[in-house]
């Protein structure tokens, strides 16, 4: 890797953690220059705009969920639900961090329009995985067959999207834990 690829590869990385703790809207260029310790016009050789840069955590996020999704194809429909619980419970051991679709999210209205697309694509991305692991899970009867695939993953994703702003609140990832468990009441019928 160059030391431009370097530079680009860290200051994703940066923004990546600066999105997750303050948002889209509440970090700049500035905030990553002085973190990597470079001057902020040498940001601009890699990234034409903070929109630019936007579009690459987008992508970077993508390939990160599909390669975490790799990681653990072969567990269970339940672990692999509450793999992602898990996930979401060390962004937020991480100084109380939310995952980036969430922090992107919660930016929806004040997002540039050409991130848009590619962030309700990758929120498609989770709740598509989500739904095939309760149609595996349903398959298995290992989860309830009362609601269909799709309501079912809607209300954990809901969950799961909701208990990492909860943990964050309460500056207790537990909760995140917690939700994890009333997802799984859910998806078992009450059972657990």
């Amino acid at each position: 890797m160059s030391a431009i690829e370097g530079t680009k590869a860290r200051a994703i990385q940066e923004a990546r953690g600066l999105l997750q703790d303050f948002g889209f809207n509440g970090f700049s260029f500035q905030h990553i220059a002085d973190a990597l310790g470079i001057k902020k016009p040498s940001l601009y050789d890699h990234f034409k705009s903070k929109e630019a840069l936007g579009l690459d955590l987008l992508e970077d996020y993508t390939r990160s969920f599909a390669l975490w999704m790799k990681t653990i194809e072969i567990f269970e429909p339940k672990d692999k639900v509450g793999a992602l619980f898990e996930l979401f419970y060390q962004y937020a051991g991480d100084h109380r961090k939310v995952c980036p679709v969430s922090a992107l999210t919660a930016d929806y209205n004040s997002l540039p329009k050409s991130m848009r697309k590619p962030l309700a694509q990758m929120v498609k991305v989770r709740h598509d995985w989500l739904q095939g692991v309760i149609e595996e899970g349903q398959k298995k009867k290992a989860f309830r067959a009362d609601l269909s695939a799709e309501k079912l993953a809607d209300l954990v994703q809901s969950i799961a999207l909701g208990s990492q702003l909860i943990a964050r609140a309460s500056n207790n990832p537990e909760k995140i834990r917690e939700f994890k468990l009333q997802a799984y009441q859910i998806l078992e019928g009450g059972k657990s």
